[in-house]
């Protein structure tokens, strides 16, 4: 499944950060800013049927620790906070407490927590509630980033005196914008803005994200939390009173289901998509092409009996899961590739998917060229736009990414 990663804001007009990913491509598919959490709203069809993880601004977020007897491993939401009660300048009634599954080991317990106001708690689930957008994973900003690396200590130091441990960690760091995080361990950082940067970090051995061989930095927030079973488990502020609750029961609204049903419409219209590549590839008459879209039907619609325009009747069932009208559909995208299709027999897809109204494909094909006339082609018609993305040539092939639009 794909995931959409959110950072969220913490002033009023605090630009929000998000993008898409497919772990099993390891492929940032989008990514982009809002300018406030009003602007959610402009996410809710990137959020239907994917993975949501959303990040809490670290200036929100307090990370400490604490040490309690193994003892009270069972009592933890009640001794938490009482234990850090004399740390804190606000009342904590009016904070939050959560930290990571927590293990006996030995006769005391080291447990890492996070602390955020629970008005701040509100205010990003009521944003994510008005925009339809279901999460049950939040966490620090600091998790955005990857834990810093521990460098080897010198075999001859100047006075024979060890290093100490923290002069060995090089902290890592993201830049978004004006605001700056910062990782220091795998549960310390802290985050702040580009102009105090340059202060607060001074001293450290600071490893900027920007400056490793990574193409795009933002993709390192994926990258980092698809590691997290390799890596000590981060701390979901989604916890205790503010823990995930989803609807269930008699009482879901019929919208619950609607992007199951989208999705299912999508899927339907790319399987009819993938039989026409394979024959038009393959170079079958049409009358076999319309036997096998005919027996794909009556597969996805065992109950309907009667079949006279498969195109027809594939229409009205995605009309009633809202896929017709005045948008586009990927079968009448992809309708509009055949004669690229055709022309271009080498282009072959790998990967294909349907997303607010743009279809998005990774193809292959044996030259650059060949990239170039399909995508000329395509366009010749006049009904779609089909635009080039990325283009590698690996071991003779050439696989690039291809947007279609309906042409308005």
């Amino acid at each position: 499944m794909e995931q959409l990663f959110i950072r969220l804001g913490s002033a009023e007009r605090e630009p929000l950060h998000w993008l898409i990913w497919n772990p099993a491509q390891s492929e940032l598919i989008a990514s982009g800013t809002l300018n406030d959490l009003s602007e959610l709203n402009q996410l809710t069809d990137h959020a239907r049927s994917r993975e949501v993880i959303c990040y809490a601004p670290g200036t929100d977020v307090l990370l400490t620790q604490v040490e309690l007897p193994t003892s009270a491993i069972r009592m933890l939401p009640q001794v938490v906070p009482n234990a850090l009660e004399d740390e804190l300048a606000q009342d904590i009634g009016e904070l939050h407490f959560a930290w990571p599954p927590a293990k006996k080991g030995g006769a005391v317990l080291g447990l890492h927590v996070a602390v955020v106001a629970r008005d701040a708690m509100q205010k990003w689930l009521e944003a994510l509630d008005s925009a339809d957008i279901e999460c049950d994973e939040m966490y620090p900003d600091i998790f955005m980033v990857p834990a810093p690396t521990t460098q080897p200590l010198e075999a001859n130091q100047e006075g024979g005196a060890d290093r100490a441990p923290e002069q060995g960690l090089h902290a890592t760091s993201l830049t978004l914008g004006d605001t700056v995080i910062v990782r220091t361990g795998q549960y310390t950082g802290f985050t702040t803005d580009t102009a105090l940067a340059p202060v607060v970090t001074e001293g450290m051995l600071l490893q900027p994200v920007e400056q490793m061989d990574i193409e795009v930095p933002l993709s390192v927030v994926a990258t980092t939390y698809n590691a997290r079973k390799a890596a000590p488990p981060m701390i979901n502020l989604r916890q205790q009173d503010f823990r995930s609750q989803r609807k269930k029961g008699k009482g879901v609204k019929a919208s619950t289901y609607k992007p199951a049903a989208i999705a299912a419409g999508v899927l339907l219209a790319i399987a009819y998509s993938a039989q026409v590549f394979n024959y038009v590839q393959l170079g079958q008459q049409s009358e076999q092409l319309e036997q096998a879209i005919e027996q794909t039907y009556r597969d996805a619609f065992p109950d309907e009996k009667r079949i006279v325009n498969v195109r027809s009747q594939l229409n009205r069932h995605l009309e009633t899961i809202g896929m017709q009208g005045t948008k586009s559909s990927p079968l009448e995208l992809l309708a509009h590739l055949e004669g690229a299709f055709k022309a271009n027999r080498d282009v072959r897809v790998e990967l294909i998917r349907y997303d607010d109204q743009t279809l998005r494909m990774q193809v292959t094909a044996t030259s650059f060229a060949s990239l170039e006339n399909f995508r000329k082609v395509a366009n010749q018609g006049g009904q779609v736009v089909v635009e080039q993305g990325p283009v590698t040539n690996q071991s003779g092939a050439v696989s690039g990414a291809l947007t279609v639009k309906k042409d308005v």
